[in-house]
């Protein structure tokens, strides 16, 4: 896993998530972030780096995530992805102690029903994002 940007490796471009979509990865304890973009190949997801907790990560080239939507009755299982940024975002308040990770994974081996889930999701948020623009 490397601090780069992925974007010149992306196969597909990627869709903002505007919902509350949560990621759990497999690490113990588990950790958990918000989910920011996605597309059919990967996703990119933040989370308060408390107690340095994405050491966690560290060494780790493959994981495995739970996507869910509160509220949605939104649910994907066991993801199978591998690690391909670690980005520190800077909190809006300087004084805040804070860190903010940027995580960016790459789906692999995803099952049919994974696959289709994915892009249901994908479809769901550019449906939303166009109704959006249509009221503004």
């Amino acid at each position: 896993m490397d601090n780069v940007s992925a974007s010149n490796r992306r196969k597909e471009n990627r869709t903002a998530v505007d919902e509350n979509v949560y990621v759990v990865i497999d690490t113990q304890p588990e950790m958990m972030g918000q989910m920011v973009e996605i597309s059919s190949t990967g996703m990119a997801f933040t989370f308060v780096d408390l107690d340095s907790v994405s050491q966690r990560l560290k060494n780790r080239r493959d994981v495995r995530m739970d996507l869910f939507a509160a509220g949605k009755g939104y649910f994907i299982r066991n993801l199978p992805a591998r690690l391909i940024s670690n980005i520190d975002t800077p909190t809006a308040n300087a004084i805040s102690s804070l860190m903010i990770k940027r995580i960016g994974v790459e789906f692999e081996a995803l099952s049919v029903s994974q696959q289709v889930q994915i892009n249901s999701l994908i479809r769901r948020q550019n449906e939303r994002g166009e109704a959006n623009l249509s009221r503004g």
